[in-house]
Order: structure tokens, then C-alpha cells, then sequence
């Protein structure tokens, strides 16, 4: 019998694809900020896999952690 549960990878790649639609009626520039903050989630795909969370808290849980990098990194060299 096959699995009926997707894995935590298999759901964040539903994410993406529904954020790619979305991506496609966005401007140039949200979209391409959209895309961004998909790599930063897909980024941490293994740490979402292993923890056992529900999957798209992880994913925003990983979108946070990735913005609030940045944001520390840009506070550091000013």
C-alpha cells in the first residue's frame, strides 16, 4: 500500500506551487520577492521534516526565522 500521508517536503512543495500561481498575478516585484521567501522556507525543508511540526507552521515558522536574520544582519552593520 502506498503512503497516504504526504511527507513534510511533499506539502511544502504544495505550498510553493500555490504561491507560484499566486506569483503569477503579482508584479514583477512581488513576485520576485515571493519567490525569495519561498527559497528561504524551502531552505529549512530538512529541520520541518525532522521536528515533526505541521508542515506550514514550520514553513512560516522558517520564513520568520529567515526574516528575522536578515533584519539582525542589516541592524549589525549599521
Amino acid at each position: 500500500m502506498g503512503r497516504t500521508t504526504p511527507t513534510a517536503r511533499q506539502s511544502i512543495e504544495r505550498i510553493a506551487e500555490s504561491v507560484e500561481k499566486m506569483c503569477s498575478l503579482m508584479n514583477s516585484t512581488d513576485a520576485r520577492i515571493a519567490r525569495d521567501l519561498l527559497a528561504k522556507g524551502r531552505k529549512r525543508s530538512a529541520e520541518i521534516s525532522f521536528s515533526a511540526i505541521d508542515p506550514e507552521t514550520g514553513f512560516i515558522l522558517a520564513l520568520l526565522l529567515e526574516i528575522e536574520k536578515e533584519i539582525l544582519s542589516i541592524r549589525e552593520r549599521t
